[in-house]
């Protein structure tokens, strides 16, 4: 069964969140760097829990620009990092347009877009911040939980 169920003001709530910004000429190569997120984090004696998140922020000011970012939760806190990670203890993102998506990968981008017409029809005001959380990646019968930060 194919839906996208919508609602307002959820909180998203990372916890040990390991994340590294994904340059544009990087992205044919998103697979790679999610196998060295995830051995960077067993190589400090820590395991990757939970599914991966995206967060894709649309920069403000005079040359807006679209910056992603791949988030990988660990069971514990990394003390040492290299350069490419940031580490934060808890991220917490109040007060988001949320749409949970059922059905196939190809198609995920609609839960974006529907948040957006949410939006748009409400006369909400949306940050540019959007974190999408892929819980299962099933080419048919995927299940991604995206979150619209609100101004």
């Amino acid at each position: 069964m194919h839906e996208i169920q919508v609602s307002e003001s959820k909180t998203l709530k990372l916890t040990n969140v390991l994340s590294r910004r994904i340059m544009p000429e990087e992205f044919a190569n998103i697979n790679l760097i999610v196998t060295q997120m995830e051995n960077f984090v067993r190589s400090h004696d820590a395991q990757p829990i939970g599914p991966l998140v995206q967060h894709v922020v649309m920069t403000k000011g005079p040359k807006p620009e679209v910056q992603m970012y791949l988030l990988r939760q660990a069971n514990q806190m990394i003390p040492r990092l290299d350069p490419q990670y940031h580490m934060d203890a808890v991220l917490r993102v109040k007060d988001c347009l949320y749409a949970h998506y059922m059905g196939p990968m190809s198609r995920s981008e609609l839960a974006s877009q529907k948040l957006n017409i949410l939006a748009f029809e409400q006369d909400l005001k949306l940050s540019g911040s959007v974190y999408s959380v892929f819980v299962s990646q099933d080419d048919d019968d995927s299940v991604v939980d995206v979150f619209m930060e609100k101004e």
